[in-house]
C-alpha cells in the first residue's frame, strides 16, 4: 500500500473514533438532560419522546463511527461510494446542530469527523479509474 494509501486510511479510521468518542460524550448527557426534564413541565409522552430520541442519536453515531473505523481498518470492505454517502450523515448533522444550537464541543466533533472522513476518501486509492474509452 502507498503512503497516501495508509494516509486515506488514517484519516477514514479517525473519523470513526472522533464520532464514537462524541456519541460518548452525547451519551455523558443523558442523565441531566432526563434530570431536567422530571423537574420541568414538559408533558410526560414528551418526556419519553425526547429520552429516546437522545439515546437513538448516540447510537446512531456509534454506528457510522463503526463503519468509519471498518472502512479504515479494512478499506476493501466499504467501498467509496457507500463511505461518501454515509459521510453525508455527519456532515448534515454538524449542519443542522450548528444552526440551531450554534458552535459547541458536539458540532466541533461531528465537523471534524466530516473533514477527517472526505479527506481520507479523497486520499483513496482508486477513486477516479478510467478505461480506454474515457469512461
Amino acid at each position: 500500500m502507498t503512503g497516501q494509501g495508509r494516509r486515506s486510511q488514517w484519516l477514514v479510521a479517525s473519523a470513526g473514533v472522533v464520532m464514537i468518542i462524541t456519541a460518548g460524550f452525547h451519551a455523558l448527557g443523558y442523565r441531566p438532560v432526563v434530570e431536567q426534564l422530571v423537574a420541568s413541565s414538559v408533558a410526560v409522552p414528551w418526556q419519553a419522546c425526547i429520552r429516546g430520541l437522545w439515546l437513538v442519536y448516540s447510537l446512531h453515531l456509534i454506528v457510522v463511527g463503526c463503519l468509519f473505523l471498518v472502512a479504515g481498518i479494512r478499506p476493501c470492505r466499504v467501498s467509496t461510494p457507500v463511505l461518501l454517502l454515509v459521510g453525508l450523515v455527519p456532515g448534515f448533522d454538524t449542519a443542522m446542530l450548528f444552526g440551531f444550537l450554534g458552535v459547541f464541543v458536539g458540532t466541533i466533533g461531528l465537523g471534524l469527523a466530516t473533514v477527517l472522513l472526505y479527506v481520507g476518501a479523497a486520499l483513496r486509492p482508486g477513486l477516479v479509474k478510467s478505461d480506454d474509452h474515457g469512461t
